[in-house]
């Protein structure tokens, strides 16, 4: 056994242990699949003994896994509280800065305006970039976000959640499509050519049954931005998948169509709110979630 311990393998062998993959951990990590193999390496060599290996159902873990895992899940979030430790003094918001998509973007924008409902007393920046999870935690838990918008993060004290949306996954294509009618089968959607997010967030919580599938199709244009991929949608015979909750937000405009995939019909893609847990009696907050939730 090497005596040399690297603290830094700890959230290598939680995410894997969580994910069951390396791709997802890879990506949750923002490395490569070789550097994730590598720090995998040094993990099993320190411990001399595999601690993963493939199965059916994805990575399965050996009984020392096992029996390391909750000590390092626990050493991971002491880490990470102790980073993020803030100050109790509550900042008055009155620039409120939202990190979401631009589809997000549009229809909240969209609601705010309507009816002159846009607060006086509040300005908006709006953060699309993409972050990774700890990223994500961190910007919410230094306040560097007030309202973060996407997909589930773990658990953390220092802020609280609202589930704004569950959505079915469905299909999106032009009208007039020349091979897609109003369904279609597995063989088909991978037979097609794609669109898809260039994130690492949105990869991370696919759909199992999508996500194994998503690197045999073949990707034609990848973006961060929702708007600009709806408006590549209607130009071209691509195709992407989409949550079914924000069809009705799709700009009026656009010559576009929904599809069935009827092998997805039980997968969902569900949609949080994050504030700070020292932001929740803020009405101005709540009334943006508000929003979102209808």
């Amino acid at each position: 056994m090497n005596n040399k311990f690297d603290y830094n393998l700890i959230k290598t062998l939680v995410l894997i242990f969580e994910t069951r993959s390396m791709t997802k951990s890879a990506q949750a990590l923002g490395i490569s699949s070789p550097t994730l193999t590598y720090a995998l390496n040094k993990l099993r060599d320190y411990y001399n003994d595999p601690l993963f290996f493939k199965s059916v159902k994805g990575l399965k873990a050996t009984p020392l896994a096992n029996q390391l895992y909750p000590s390092f899940k626990k050493i991971d979030e002491e880490i990470s509280h102790s980073v993020m430790i803030t100050t109790d003094v509550t900042p008055e918001i009155s620039n409120v800065i939202i990190r979401t998509n631009t589809m997000i973007e549009y229809y909240l924008m969209d609601k705010l305006l309507e009816n002159n409902r846009f607060p006086e007393e509040l300005n908006f920046t709006f953060n699309n970039r993409i972050m990774l999870e700890d990223q994500r935690v961190t910007a919410l838990v230094s306040r560097e976000v007030d309202i973060d918008i996407g997909s589930a993060i773990r658990l953390n004290h220092s802020f609280i959640s609202t589930k704004i949306a569950q959505s079915r996954i469905i299909g999106l294509c032009r009208d007039g499509h020349p091979r897609i009618k109003n369904k279609l089968s597995s063989e088909q959607w991978m037979a097609e050519e794609h669109i898809v997010l260039s994130s690492a967030e949105t990869n991370a919580y696919l759909p199992e049954k999508l996500y194994g599938l998503s690197h045999q199709r073949n990707i034609r244009y990848r973006s961060n931005s929702l708007l600009n991929m709806l408006y590549c949608i209607e130009k071209s015979d691509f195709v992407m998948f989409f949550p079914a909750f924000l069809l009705k937000h799709i700009p009026a405009h656009l010559a576009l169509r929904r599809v069935e995939i009827p092998w997805m019909e039980e997968d969902t893609l569900d949609i949080y709110a994050y504030i700070h847990s020292k932001a929740k009696n803020d009405e101005r907050l709540e009334r943006i979630i508000q929003l979102l939730k209808k």
